[in-house]
């Protein structure tokens, strides 16, 4: 009797230990044919050198930031500039591909 008891609280924490890892949201990596075709449509958005250029400037800029060490509001002010800077590099119809691109990357992570 002391065994079957010792069991079914056995499993009953196991059960409530899986449903809790359950609820979590999953950030899951996209798959290598997401990469890819991710991948294409960001060729399809034609950047000259020159705004090749300018992204890796506005990247190296966004790496020299310690977000970690910002307040929420702060952190989010900061990351809008960057997005504002890369959007100010594209022209308009680069600018609704890029966000057709990252609605697409947003629900290849959701799935």
């Amino acid at each position: 009797m002391k065994k079957i008891l010792l069991i079914l609280a056995t499993l009953m924490t196991m059960s409530s230990i899986i449903l809790a890892q359950e609820t979590k949201p999953n950030k899951q990596k996209l798959s290598v044919t997401e990469k890819q075709e991710l991948k294409k449509d960001k060729e399809a958005l034609n950047l000259t050198k020159s705004q090749k250029v300018e992204f890796k400037k506005i990247k190296a800029q966004k790496k020299a930031v310690d977000f970690k060490a910002m307040t929420k509001k702060d952190r989010k002010v900061a990351k809008n500039k960057f997005k504002a800077l890369k959007n100010n590099v594209l022209t308009l119809e680069q600018r609704v591909k890029q966000k057709a691109i990252n609605k697409k990357k947003k629900e290849f992570k959701m799935n």
